[in-house]
């Protein structure tokens, strides 16, 4: 398979993994899961059906998880939800622009209170300063 392709694949499966994940045991799941479903099953309805049970697994995994556990099974079902998509995209690569739009459209938009970017480095050479040793600002 061509390298630039599993590398888009591994991406998509990247970004979806935590967007299934948080949606699970939320009142958003079911619909969720069904345009997951209608992506990764892309027209096939046993496919469907299996992705549907696959996603649901992690959605009660989720609901029911310990109370000390709830980091450890959420970040396990982030994996599994990963290895979930990449292996539907593996099975048809066809799959992976739409799911990769989904994702985009269910990912949570990015927070203002993230520190901005850093500014450009100004054109300006840097000023260079002599080292003498035993100069006070050396």
């Amino acid at each position: 398979m061509d390298p630039h392709l599993m590398a888009t694949l591994h991406r998509v499966a990247a970004s979806g993994g935590p967007v299934i994940v948080a949606a699970a045991g939320t009142e958003s799941w079911a619909a969720v899961k069904n345009q997951f479903v209608k992506i990764l099953g892309h027209g096939h309805r046993g496919r469907e059906e299996v992705q549907s049970e696959l996603l649901e697994e992690t959605n009660q995994a989720i609901a029911h998880a310990p109370a000390g556990l709830v980091d450890q099974v959420t970040h396990d079902q982030q994996s599994r939800a990963q290895q979930l998509l990449l292996q539907a995209m593996l099975v048809d690569p066809s799959v992976s622009e739409d799911l990769e739009k989904l994702v985009a459209e269910l990912s949570p938009p990015p927070d203002d209170d993230e520190e901005p970017a850093p500014e450009p480095p100004s054109n300006r050479p840097p000023v260079l300063r002599p080292r003498i040793l035993g100069a006070p600002w050396a």
